[in-house]
């Protein structure tokens, strides 16, 4: 069996931020668990939101002419993936918010054209949620979990774990929080294993 396909998208438009550094982390476990790992920046694609012509009604693919099928593709395909996103405003990048708007294609397949993802190999599909906001507060992530939550409920995955923490802003904040970067590890490792 070959190893767990996994994806890492970084969705910040900020290279080498906190976020990033997160995934970073759960992206070397990930590859000593033996996983298979794309990593990808979001800001390097052009994905527009959905503009809603309702094209994927019938097909389930959607028909905006942009980067968007790069994604599509991989979104049916690997058994896991590991979402990296910033608090902006207590919720959701807007780069995040449209890549995981233009799954609407998806929810069509899944909930009006019956076709559901299956997991490959019996490799259960799982996703994962890695995150840093500047604000502190007990309800600093509580969007953001609930529009992953249900992204990865429409991709026929797992919700599976996440590691978040507040009160990192600037650039490298992460580094003072070692502990954090070691849970990403072990979030990783847990994702590349079968």
């Amino acid at each position: 069996m070959e190893g767990v396909r996994v994806l890492a998208i970084s969705t910040s438009p900020r290279r080498g931020g906190n976020s990033e550094a997160l995934l970073d982390r759960a992206v070397s476990g990930a590859l000593c668990a033996g996983a298979e790992v794309e990593k990808v920046i979001l800001h390097d694609f052009q994905v527009s939101p959905c503009l809603e012509k309702r094209g994927c009604e019938k097909t389930g693919e959607c028909v905006i002419q942009d980067d968007y099928p790069f994604f599509y593709e991989r979104f049916l395909s690997v058994d896991r993936i590991i979402m990296a996103c910033p608090v902006y405003f207590m919720g959701v990048p807007a780069q995040a918010k449209a890549l995981v708007d233009r799954c609407q294609c998806i929810w069509m397949r899944k909930y009006r054209l019956k076709k559901r993802i299956e997991a490959t190999d019996g490799v259960g599909r799982r996703g994962y949620l890695v995150s840093a906001g500047a604000f502190k507060s007990p309800g600093t992530f509580d969007c953001l979990m609930k529009v992953m939550k249900y992204f990865y409920l429409t991709l026929d995955m797992e919700f599976a774990g996440d590691v978040c923490i507040d009160g990192v802003d600037a650039k490298g904040d992460i580094e003072k929080h070692p502990q954090t970067l070691e849970a990403a590890y072990r979030l990783g490792a847990a994702a590349g294993t079968p």
